[in-house]
């Protein structure tokens, strides 16, 4: 069990908790608190840990072993339950620890179990959407995990501006017919005596806790997807792809570029834990552009455009994953230097996933901004990312392209303090930018400059090989 986000969840939960512990009612208090522990699970569940709702690796030998089915289901299954109770243990001690003063021992001992029950029916859900659907039910997934990602990150900038309308929220009774559709909202009842409560009140939790212990033990296992092709984008992209393989890439690294371009995107665990990531500057500009002026917009999006290589680890440290990693005698093999089959899969990279995030941050500048504003920061933003990214590769992959089982790729702790400057310097930037690239001769200059700058970064490479 990865330590990265337990320690997060829990960082989270005792954050809010504290802030918010003696200022709601139990149920309010319950209801706020578990809505995010939801959102905290959900999020692994669909990205890191998403394993383990799907098929086992090791499963044709286990079910050559001389067991029984259920056995076998039932080990499964208590497996998961562990797992899953560890992940959303973590935000749900501190949950349980500051809960109001008024909330004695054994209602912040009912919360903790609530909390435990929402997660299995989270887990419960998720798999029966997987199993269900297979294949099918990648997109949905996705833009789900999306949606999880964007409203996590707006409920902490903005969730504490629901709080006075929380004081008013004592029971079940008191919520809207939005609110009650919330798994949330049926574990929350937990702090509530029985006495208070209507029979459906008292019956939601455990019928979706028993419906979900059922689906995680009688769900079968996702089969083999079937192999498919690169989607829309791809195809979108491809006169790019065409014009960026004759000019910018070099022909010993076309191998390893058209890889990570066709197969990169293909790799499920790849795409669960690095498109949703799209959440976060759309998140940012949702929760800082209200009530803001022309200038402090333009402000915020100045930043959103010069920061995206903040979260470029989190793509880049899944190059290497593949669930065919195997075959990675064919880049071991190959008769060119690691140097070139690494900046073959950074333009990829480039190509592939960062300049569609910049036609996304484009068209939300020109929406805010006017054209103009778009058309100066953008490129500049893309180029001053593309130049962050090269300087994160070498520390963020750890191996060649797909090369890498899923399950064992690591995060490193102390990339924190590195990425945390790299932030803080791309935010000045910003600003500086902001100020100074205010006319198109400016713009052209240093658009020029960073230009020249990757070509003298490429050409170095190349010397390298």
């Amino acid at each position: 069990m990865p330590v990265a986000p337990l320690v997060v969840h829990g960082s989270v939960a005792a954050a809010l908790a504290l802030l918010v512990g003696d200022s709601l009612p139990p149920y309010a208090y319950a209801l706020f608190m578990l809505s995010l522990a939801l959102g905290l699970i959900a999020l692994p569940l669909l990205g890191d840990f998403g394993f383990l709702l799907r098929a086992d690796p090791a499963r044709e030998w286990i079910e050559a072993q001389p067991v029984r089915a259920i056995e076998l289901r039932l080990a499964r299954t208590m497996i998961l339950l562990v797992l899953v109770m560890t992940l959303a243990g973590a935000a749900l001690l501190p949950i349980a620890v500051f809960a109001p003063s008024s909330m004695g021992v054994g209602a912040r001992v009912a919360l903790f179990a609530a909390g435990l029950g929402q997660a299995f029916v989270v887990a419960g859900l998720l798999l029966a959407c997987q199993s269900v659907l297979g294949r099918r039910a990648e997109a949905a997934l996705v833009l789900l995990q999306t949606v999880l990602v964007g409203g996590v990150i707006v409920g902490c900038m903005m969730g504490l501006q629901l709080v006075p309308a929380l004081k008013t929220v004592t029971g079940p009774e008191s919520v809207s017919a939005a609110t009650a559709c919330l798994p949330s909202s049926w574990f929350a009842t937990s702090v509530v005596p029985s006495g208070e409560l209507t029979t459906t009140w008292r019956l939601a939790p455990w019928i979706a806790l028993v419906v979900a212990l059922a689906i995680l033990f009688a769900a079968p296992q996702s089969t083999a997807p079937a192999a498919r092709g690169g989607g829309w984008l791809s195809f979108v992209l491809r006169p790019l792809r065409v014009l960026v393989a004759r000019t910018w890439v070099r022909r010993e690294e076309r191998g390893s570029f058209d890889l990570v371009f066709d197969a990169l995107p293909l790799e499920r665990e790849f795409v669960l834990r690095s498109y949703p990531m799209i959440a976060i500057p759309l998140a940012m500009l949702f929760a800082g552009s209200s009530g803001t002026s022309g200038f402090e917009r333009e402000g915020l999006l100045a930043v959103l455009l010069f920061t995206p290589a903040t979260y470029l680890p989190i793509l880049l440290v899944y190059v290497p994953a593949s669930n065919s990693f195997d075959a990675r005698w064919i880049l071991d093999g190959a008769p060119v230097a690691r140097s070139a089959i690494d900046n073959g899969a950074l333009k990829a990279v480039a190509v592939r996933f960062l300049f569609p995030l910049y036609v996304v941050l484009f068209g939300l500048a020109w929406s805010r901004a006017g054209l103009g504003f778009a058309t100066t920061m953008a490129p500049i933003g893309f180029l001053v990312s593309l130049a962050v990214l090269r300087g994160l590769y070498p520390m963020c992959v750890s191996d060649v392209p797909l090369s890498t089982d899923p399950e064992a790729i690591v995060t490193r702790m102390d990339w924190t303090g590195k990425l945390m400057t790299v932030g803080i310097a791309l935010t000045v930037v910003a600003i500086l930018a902001q100020q100074f690239v205010t006319s198109w001769t400016v713009f052209l200059v240093v658009f020029v400059v960073l230009v020249l700058l990757e070509w003298n970064a490429d050409r170095r490479v190349r010397a390298q090989a």
